[in-house]
């Protein structure tokens, strides 16, 4: 099982929560790489996971399938990334529909699925017409980046305790950068004199990568000092504004996607 596989697995079972079965062997010398039923609309679905990353092969195409070129080395790696290949070699063989049949897959009762990394305009016309369903692979794995990026829960499953860690690891390198570097190793700042005459406040958090606008008057602001009495810590800080404009400027130019006024003196 390649690791791309495992990967859709994991995304399958534990993201949208489906029952899966990989590695179906056929008769013939063929395998189904992944059968997967929704348990709440008990919807059927076979999957075909194939990913490149190449530049000349990452994309599924509509060019013409050949299962004579298939079999030459030079050709091989573009025929694979044909969507005819998959419905020649993957989705209408007999040994297949009969292995899918055994686990009560019917013809006309389950979805073709294809994961791939990217595809043509044409591609994805095709495959419409034919009822097959297009999943990016970048796409799964940034979805399951969000379904694990905030737990601490301990994952059974080695390739998604693999992610996980990954996660893990890289929101600490983006918060790492993020924060000012006088907390890199730690040291929460020196308080700084607060500002009571500012009248607005931005509120940071580098690492969960959040703000909020605050008028100064507001319980959770306090005149920068917030519900902690500090306006700096290990984790974010307070930015005070002599304007709503100068700090609604400064708080859409972090780069953030949680950005906001505050709901409750807004």
């Amino acid at each position: 099982m390649e690791t791309t596989e495992k990967i859709v697995e994991a995304y399958v079972r534990y993201v949208k929560g489906w029952a899966t079965i990989p590695n179906i062997r056929c008769d013939g010398q063929h395998e189904i790489d992944l059968i997967a039923i929704d348990p709440l609309g008990l919807e059927r679905y076979h999957i075909e996971t194939s990913v490149s990353v190449s530049q000349s092969f990452s994309r599924l195409t509509t060019r013409a399938f050949d299962p004579e070129l298939v079999k030459q080395r030079v050709s091989m790696a573009a025929q694979r990334r044909t969507l005819g290949f998959f419905i020649e070699r993957k989705f209408e063989v007999a040994a297949v529909k009969e292995a899918l049949a055994r686990y009560g897959f019917a013809p006309g009762g389950y979805r073709n699925v294809i994961v791939t990394w990217d595809w043509t305009p044409e591609a994805e016309a095709t495959a419409a017409g034919a009822g097959i369903l297009l999943w990016s692979f970048q796409d799964i794995m940034r979805e399951i980046a969000a379904s694990i990026r905030h737990r601490r829960s301990y994952f059974g499953d080695d390739t998604l305790r693999t992610i996980n860690l990954f996660v893990l690891a890289l929101a600490a390198a983006e918060a790492k950068e993020d924060k000012p570097k006088a907390l890199q190793n730690g040291a929460a700042p020196a308080a700084s004199a607060p500002s009571p005459d500012a009248p607005f406040w931005v509120y940071r958090n580098w690492i969960h990568r959040r703000a909020r606008l605050h008028r100064a008057s507001c319980g959770y602001c306090n005149a920068g000092a917030g519900t902690q009495g500090t306006q700096g810590t290990a984790t974010g800080e307070w930015k005070p504004f002599a304007s709503r404009a100068d700090g609604e400027a400064w708080l859409n130019g972090l780069g953030y996607a949680d950005v906001r006024v505050c709901g409750m003196c807004g």
